[in-house]
């Protein structure tokens, strides 16, 4: 049992940040479909399936408010089997942590700092997140709490800023090809819904873990608007032909942004609010990732294990993908969607199953004992 504690209004904040950036940064909605215009519409199917992700999560980790996914996963389908179920969720928070990292650090170096090696941008967002995990939770809850307006703030005059290039006509005309594309679009920002597997270890910390699955649930309302604004006015803006076929369109939509003869150019403001997206999501999966670590090993304290994990997390981030074209292909529906099922969808039905059997029929077989004992 953790005796850090967090406030769950800290946790929509993370949750809030952690989901918004990466699909504010790449529009998976835009650029790994073909929704086109209708890309809007993708990023509300998609977050109807991410709070079907958050109910799966949240809803079991609220089962056992003491308790990590590491530790109840054991508990429920025995030693071998939750040790089997854990490495599962333990790596993809070491691969989307370091796939995300990648996602920012490719932006860095693409549209500021071109003649900055890459791993020289990795490793300093990673050092950053190793210090705030190795100070706890409680530090990345706070720092949270101080970061968020400025993000919301930067985001929000973003937006604004891009009212005056907008044009409703690239919106239309709508589902002019069915529904296909729509669905097929919301593929990959629904399989992100994986960022939720934080709740299985955090939920302990909550000051009151009961309210978990409704501060996800906020959370998750909060970035899909965000998410469905920005889908608006990124197709308003650049077109949907434009959009779908940048790898950055939030960003190339804030370069093209020109509010006045004098301010222009506030691409700035995007970047300095997916640094502290990124921030806070690096020191969450990190520490996450650690703890897991700690627990399956029996480890007492996870802080020893930041450091190397932060090491093999700057390798990964480096050298699984070859190019930004590689990590393009990787958020591709065909690829990314059947890997956060086998990752995160199935062992947790497979969990659900277990925690049914074991705990549903266990109090049904009580149930039918008191009643037997019930003089008629």
């Amino acid at each position: 049992m953790t005796t850090e504690k967090i406030h769950n209004r800290q946790l929509v904040f993370m949750l809030f940040m952690i989901r918004s950036t990466v699909t504010i940064a790449t529009l998976p909605v835009l650029t790994t479909g073909t929704a086109e215009q209708d890309a809007w519409l993708s990023a509300i199917v998609s977050l109807a399936a991410t709070l079907l992700t958050i109910l799966l999560i949240g809803g079991l980790a609220v089962k056992f408010p003491e308790e990590t996914v590491i530790e109840y996963s054991r508990k429920l389908l025995g030693k071998t089997g939750g040790t089997i179920i854990s490495f599962f969720f333990l790596w993809t928070f070491l691969y989307t942590a370091a796939t995300e990292v990648r996602i920012y650090a490719e932006l860095l170096n693409t549209g500021l700092f071109p003649l900055t090696p890459l791993i020289f941008l990795v490793s300093s967002m990673v050092l950053l997140a190793a210090v705030a995990a190795v100070l706890g939770i409680e530090t990345i809850a706070r720092t949270a709490d101080a970061l968020i307006f400025f993000y919301i703030f930067f985001i929000t005059a973003s937006l604004l800023g891009a009212v005056k290039a907008f044009d409703h006509i690239n919106l239309q005309p709508v589902l002019s090809r069915g529904f296909g594309p729509v669905f097929s679009s919301a593929l990959t920002p629904a399989a992100l819904g994986n960022q939720s597997l934080v709740l299985g270890i955090l939920v302990p910390t909550l000051t009151t873990p009961r309210k978990a699955v409704a501060s996800a649930v906020l959370a998750a309302l909060l970035s899909g608007t965000v998410l469905i604004l920005s889908s608006i006015t990124v197709v308003g803006v650049l077109g949907p032909k434009i959009g779908s076929s940048s790898i950055f369109p939030f960003f190339l939509m804030t370069r093209a942004i020109e509010i006045s003869r004098f301010i222009e150019r506030i691409e700035a403001l995007v970047v300095i609010a997916w640094g502290f997206g990124i921030f806070i999501n690096l020191a969450v999966f990190l520490y996450c990732g650690a703890r897991g670590v700690a627990q399956l090993a029996k480890i007492h304290d996870y802080r020893p294990l930041i450091g190397p994990m932060a090491v093999f997390w700057v390798l990964l981030s480096v050298h699984t993908y070859d190019d930004l074209l590689d990590l393009v292909n990787f958020f591709q529906p065909k690829v990314f969607f059947p890997y956060a099922m086998t990752t995160t969808v199935l062992p947790y039905l497979l969990l659900w199953t277990a925690y049914l059997i074991r705990y549903a029929g266990r109090r049904r077989k009580k149930y039918i004992k008191r009643r037997r004992i019930i003089p008629e």
